[in-house]
């Protein structure tokens, strides 16, 4: 089964799921995986390397940076070439200072490992503005980044519209002055909140003030009736529904009959007493059906064994009623010379073929 990584707060979920369930995000990462060539150039110039995974170097990254700061006050240097060399010295310090820390902390959580690596601008983003719990590798927003950067460009910014100071130094005035500010806004975050988490992700409902003194006793809430699914309700409908249609075609054999057969005729008789005799089995069938239904206490595969042998009952009651109206329509052609005596013979079969299904 495989597995990805919330960028937005770090949750591991499976591989196949579209959004984190923690967070909602729709942004995932998948996991390092032990590269086996050499480390591209950024890698090199901007990551630590643990087994062939990469997690984004501070050391490395801020004096990359220190390092192109000099290059470019350099271009307004009276001695370029005495500011390069200056710029090399420095960085070249900052970068042994920070690799000795880098030693002494040793090789960052698997949490940390599993969610760095997210592409050269992502992982830069979050070194800028955010903190990294170790414990679950989730980045949660440092107020303390946000606000250091603020002062370094303000202060660049306004250095920018002085005349009479060079950009060069105003940049690296605004370095030095900043720098305490991040010293201390991380030995606080330190002290205070070493492993943050997002706030959004971990919102407990707060309890209610309550009064005492105006605190009424709680009434035990009413039960809940319990609502009941009428597990026959297809059986029902469709019971209904044959109901309805018998009852238009009983009322249209009938109206045949006697438009065949005008009463008080024997055969007018003896066609009626055959449709009553179809409608009394459909009536019998139909109310042993309802009886079923209101009565059993749950839908069992006997239950309902039965109960489709009485829909194919009242449906083959259906379908000889459509016989008889047919047969009734093509022997209301005068031209044909119909054998009644033939149709009555057909008409007391169907009644007692339907009689067989009792």
């Amino acid at each position: 089964m495989s597995i990805k990584y919330c960028t937005s707060c770090g949750e591991k979920v499976d591989g196949s799921v579209k959004f984190c369930p923690n967070c909602r995000s729709t942004s995932f990462r998948y996991p390092s995986v032990p590269a086996k060539v050499k480390p591209t150039l950024i890698q090199s110039l901007f990551y630590w390397q643990y087994d062939g995974r990469f997690i984004i170097s501070k050391t490395k990254t801020g004096s990359m940076f220190l390092f192109i700061l000099f290059v470019f006050m350099s271009a307004f240097a009276p001695i370029p070439a005495g500011m390069l060399l200056l710029g090399v010295f420095v960085t070249l310090i900052v970068y042994l200072i920070g690799y000795l820390i880098h030693i002494l902390k040793g090789k960052p959580t698997e949490a940390q490992l599993e969610n760095s690596a997210c592409g050269f601008l992502i992982d830069l983003k979050n070194l800028l503005f955010y903190w990294q719990n170790k414990n679950t590798g989730e980045f949660v927003l440092s107020k303390t980044k946000i606000i250091c950067i603020a002062i370094y460009l303000l202060i660049v910014i306004i250095g920018w519209g002085a005349p009479n100071i060079p950009l060069a130094s105003m940049l690296l005035f605004s370095l030095v002055f900043t720098a305490p500010v991040y010293v201390i806004g991380f030995a606080v975050h330190k002290l205070t909140n070493p492993n943050p988490t997002n706030p959004k992700l971990e919102q407990k409902p707060k309890k209610p003030k309550v009064d005492k003194k105006k605190q009424k006793p709680v009434e035990a809430p009413a039960p809940t009736p319990e609502v009941s699914i009428d597990e026959f309700g297809e059986y029902r409908e469709e019971l209904v529904r044959l109901k309805e249609v018998y009852a238009k075609k009983d009322a249209h054999a009938r109206e045949l009959i006697d438009k065949k057969f005008e009463p008080p005729q024997m055969t007018n008789a003896k066609f009626i007493s055959v449709v009553d005799g179809s409608k009394k089995l459909f009536d019998k069938e139909a109310d042993n059906v309802s009886s079923i239904i209101s009565l059993a206490t749950e839908k069992s595969p006997r239950v309902e064994k039965e109960l489709d042998h009485k829909f194919e009952i009242l449906n083959s009651l259906i379908d000889k009623m459509d016989d008889l109206i047919n047969e009734l329509v093509l022997s209301l052609d005068s031209t044909k010379k119909d054998d009644v005596h033939g149709l009555l013979d057909e008409m007391e079969n169907l009644v007692d073929s339907v009689k067989n299904y009792e």
